[in-house]
């Protein structure tokens, strides 16, 4: 029977970390290899990979690095060191449903050409409660419904969008020699280019069941309602010569704000684009078919338009 491994990508994830590790013991097809790659952690996260280690320690390959190095190269580092035929991606947060090894298995061992394979997700909060009686799917923007696959899935990413979230990724390991190593740009997430690599040299397929409760932290900070009234009461209370000083500083911040907005969208694209075109020629060259060149040219051309060359 063929092994499976999981990757995951640590870094100060204290809160949650042990809810996650737990759902993945508690799968009903365990995994055979659990690489973890904390990225320098500063709280009590390495402590409680420990604890798994101990209790586990043929199950678990733990990589500490010495630095920060953010969670692309992490999970480049951790898919570089999992040896397992199947290879599934793991936030450090989130909570796996018992039986999500067991159906991506059993999918792409039903379908070799698709090389990789995807699932639905639902969301919970800091407390794991269900958020909503919806999905991830279900809240997908009209103009980019989901999931996608095939033609449709290449265009969004030629659109720079990815429509594949990296914790519900389950991909064959013969991936890797497209996949690594990944673009050094840092306007490359490590999805995208999983999503892209998957899309042109394979078939990726989706699962429809939600077997990932993704969980949504919270932005509020308790008190935070006083801490605005406070502000507009001294605003009120200002001379006017103050308030009209500040209120061209936020003009003048808000115009920065937005130059430096766009910059980065550019850039982003730039990089992207460099990457893609990569990609699509090496297809041109593996894949000669008229029907799949016509579609490279198309999306050549959608490249070179969207990203504004």
């Amino acid at each position: 029977m063929k092994t499976v491994g999981t990757v995951i990508a640590t870094y100060n994830g204290e809160k949650f970390l042990d809810e996650q590790l737990k759902s993945i013991l508690e799968q009903t097809q365990r995994p055979q290899r659990i690489v973890i790659v904390d990225d320098y952690s500063q709280d009590n996260t390495r402590k409680i990979i420990d604890k798994y280690v101990n209790n586990f320690p043929k199950l678990f390959t733990v990589i500490q690095n010495e630095r920060n190095v953010g969670s692309k190269k992490a999970f480049e580092i951790g898919i570089s060191r999992c040896d397992t035929d199947y290879i599934a991606l793991c936030d450090q947060d989130d909570i796996w449903d018992p039986d999500k090894i067991a159906k991506l298995f059993h999918a792409l061992e039903d379908n070799e050409k698709a090389r990789l394979c995807f699932h639905n997700l639902k969301f919970i909060n800091e407390n794991g409660n269900l958020v909503k009686d919806t999905n991830y799917w279900e809240v997908a923007p009209p103009h980019e419904p989901l999931p996608v696959t095939g033609a449709q899935a290449r265009e969004r990413l030629a659109n720079f969008s990815n429509p594949i979230p990296g914790c519900t990724m389950f991909f064959s390991s013969d991936l890797k020699e497209y996949i690594l190593p990944m673009p050094s740009s840092k306007w490359i997430g490590h999805d995208w280019w999983i999503s892209v690599n998957a899309f042109f040299f394979a078939d990726p397929i989706y699962v429809e069941d939600t077997l990932t409760r993704y969980r949504i932290h919270s932005n509020q900070t308790a008190g935070i309602g006083t801490i605005l009234n406070n502000r507009k009461i001294n605003k009120n209370k200002m001379p006017v010569y103050s308030r009209v000083i500040r209120e061209i500083k936020r003009i003048f911040n808000k115009n920065k704000s937005r130059r430096t907005k766009l910059l980065a969208i550019k850039e982003s694209r730039h990089a992207m684009s460099v990457e893609l075109l990569k990609v699509i020629k090496k297809c041109e060259r593996i894949n000669l078919s008229p029907v799949m060149a016509a579609e490279y040219q198309l999306l050549k051309d959608r490249i070179s338009k969207n990203a504004g060359n």
